[in-house]
């Protein structure tokens, strides 16, 4: 009998003599070793009542040992009792102070009740009792600092953990989402240049050094870098995935093309494959290829909302306006809180004259992201623009400012349409609210409006406060 079933064979007759003994209120010994197999299994298999019942008895005949009345405190965590953990946790500070389980217990209730801070403040405690798993305490702390956002710390923290232990290049992801999300895209490549210094056949750090390398446009040495982690393993889809996008920002479709096709060599053609090569057409103006890879997508995937979008937009370029209708509708349909979705709709019924649709579409569009400010750009200047109804721009707008108040460029536009609407005087004094705001952003007004830009007294108020 091997390890594994001597292992299997010992638990299930623990759990049995257990299991007997508690249902029948008989007795029998247990040493303190068995009863931590128990509720260890207990809480693997998320049994709480089970594990409930050996913690009690664990309790009962060993009053004194710390563990029982940690697990205690994880069982109420585990129950969604934090605050009941915590006082179980605090009661032990006094009998153990130097018993790092009550410390790393701690932060993980406090990290549940999304107290960042403090459970940093306990696992920091408990770096200092601890001479193993180290690794893993850093790698605790730098997700409650992405939690907070300070990405910048999570890294550092990350690094200690990898440095502690090499071998963990999972980590090697982790710190490169940190830089990307804290935006660090230097600090990332002097970071990964000097991890492939140490082990230059590591994938993940040739294939970070390229997410970090896009991030910033330079696609050329993302590109190479994520060859040299393809030659490293050939069967790396992310990097396939990750190359084809940069030779679409380069515009270098067919390019990005034969990559995306790559990749059906190594696993199943998907539904989101079809569709990233479907909007490469698209984009080519090849609508009929693109159509018939966005219908590729969708015999995948029937609910795959973007490639219903896709031929939409592409029924839209063929001027082909109903059946563009009707498969916005059903994408709609499908993701009926996506507001691009909505933008989109409401430009196509403009194009077929459907102006009330349009407005609606626009209203909805607004509804589910308040806080977007071309949304509300787009639906106001579809008053201003189409309508002429200057009153109801400004309303729309208003009602974004109520959300965005220190968006500069939905201030600058409510200038133009006051000016376009006659009302000059109106327009002037908007107009020094939003040069003392964001001067800078004035160019956007005299983008938008000809009126505005021809206009001697908007531009001598420009000029005067530059001056200032």
């Amino acid at each position: 009998m091997d390890n594994y079933e001597e292992d299997q064979e010992y638990l299930r007759e623990l759990l049995e003599r257990f299991e007997s003994v508690s249902g029948d209120g008989g007795y029998s010994f247990f040493d303190s070793g068995e009863l931590e197999d128990i509720i260890y299994f207990y809480f693997s298999e998320s049994e709480l009542e089970k594990a409930r019942k050996a913690i009690d008895f664990a309790i009962v005949q060993f009053p004194e040992e710390v563990s029982f009345h940690v697990f205690k405190a994880q069982y109420f965590l585990n129950n969604g009792e934090p605050e009941k953990a915590l006082a179980r946790l605090n009661s032990l500070d006094a009998v153990d102070p130097q018993n790092p389980d009550i410390s790393l217990t701690r932060a993980t209730v406090y990290s549940t009740m999304h107290k960042h801070a403090e459970a940093i403040k306990e696992y920091q405690k408990a770096i200092a009792k601890v001479d193993e798993d180290l690794d893993e305490i850093h790698t605790s702390i730098a997700f409650e600092y992405q939690n907070l956002r300070d990405y910048k710390k999570a890294a550092e923290h990350l690094k200690k953990a990898i440095r502690l232990n090499l071998e963990n290049e999972s980590l090697l992801y982790e710190i490169g989402y940190c830089y990307e999300m804290g935006q660090m895209s230097d600090e990332a490549i002097a970071f990964f240049t000097q991890e492939i210094d140490k082990r230059p056949y590591s994938l993940v750090a040739w294939y970070n050094l390229g997410i970090a390398y896009s991030t910033i446009e330079l696609y050329e040495k993302a590109i190479d870098a994520f060859d040299f982690s393809i030659a490293i393993d050939p069967t790396f889809t992310p990097a396939y995935f990750s190359k084809a996008q940069c030779f679409e920002q380069m515009d270098l479709y067919l390019e990005a093309i034969n990559v995306y096709k790559q990749t059906f060599e190594l696993e199943k053609p998907d539904a989101m494959t079809n569709y990233y090569i479907g909007d490469c057409y698209a984009s080519m103006d090849k609508y009929e290829t693109a159509i018939d890879f966005y219908r590729k997508s969708i015999s995948l995937e029937r609910q795959f909302s973007d490639s219903w979008m896709g031929i939409g937009l592409c029924f839209v370029e063929l001027g082909m306006h109903s059946e563009a209708l009707s498969h916005m509708d059903q994408a709609i349909k499908i993701e009926n809180d996506n507001a691009d979705y909505y933008i989109v709709l409401a430009e196509t019924q403009i194009s077929l004259g459907l102006i009330d649709e349009a407005a609606l579409s626009y209203q909805k569009a607004s509804e589910l992201e308040p806080y977007h400010a071309e949304i509300w750009l787009d639906y106001s200047d579809f008053y201003a623009d189409l309508k002429k109804d200057y009153a109801m721009a400004i309303e729309i707008l208003d009602d974004g400012i109520y959300y965005q108040g220190e968006n500069s460029s939905l201030i600058y536009r409510r200038v133009a349409y006051l000016y376009e609407s006659g009302k000059h005087k109106e327009a002037v004094l908007e107009l020094f609210i939003a040069l003392t705001q964001d001067f800078e952003a004035h160019i956007q007004l005299l983008e938008y409006s000809d009126q505005v830009k021809n206009s001697p007294e908007i531009l001598a108020v420009i000029t005067s406060y530059k001056n200032q």
